[in-house]
């Protein structure tokens, strides 16, 4: 009996061990200087329509090319649509990182949008209608990127 008290303990000093290596490890990483690299903007294409259900919209979040690549989650209404790293776009006169993912909503009403690099957030707002008659509604991917460990294993920065 007394092994086995021992044996527990020398498990319990282990994990705690591990508890408080993996809270500095966790701190050390967020004081991290980041913020040229957070989400600054997330935008719906094509812009400027009315939206309806059934219907398939790219949601792009972007972020500059100088804060390296960034892992970001989009959601709508909490629903995880996607999670995936930043790839570079060239722009016009400069380079940003953009995660995108395709979006059909299913449901009408209200829709808040997110984009999370676990670090900062950008929403917005729509209002999604139901389908004109005789619309043929286009299938939702199914999301990647949105276990918990999955958003766990690519938060920071890869850059």
């Amino acid at each position: 009996m007394t092994t086995r008290t021992r044996l527990g303990r020398r498990i319990g000093w282990g994990t705690t061990g591990l508890a408080a290596i993996m809270a500095v490890v966790a701190v050390g990483a967020s004081t991290a200087s980041t913020a040229s690299a957070d989400v600054h903007t997330l935008a719906i294409y094509p812009t400027g329509q009315t939206y309806y259900v059934g219907n398939s919209y790219e949601l792009l979040a972007t972020t500059v090319s100088t804060g390296g690549q960034r892992w970001v989650t989009l959601y709508d209404n909490g629903q995880c649509l996607g999670g995936m790293w930043t790839k570079p776009v060239q722009n016009v006169d400069s380079v940003s990182l953009v995660a995108k993912v395709n979006w059909v909503p299913s449901t009408v009403g209200h829709h808040v949008l997110t984009a999370d690099d676990s670090r900062t957030t950008q929403t917005f707002a729509v209002d999604v209608l139901a389908a004109p008659a005789g619309t043929v509604p286009a299938t939702p991917a199914q999301p990647s990127g949105c276990s918990p460990l999955e958003r766990f294993l690519n938060s920071g920065s890869a850059g």
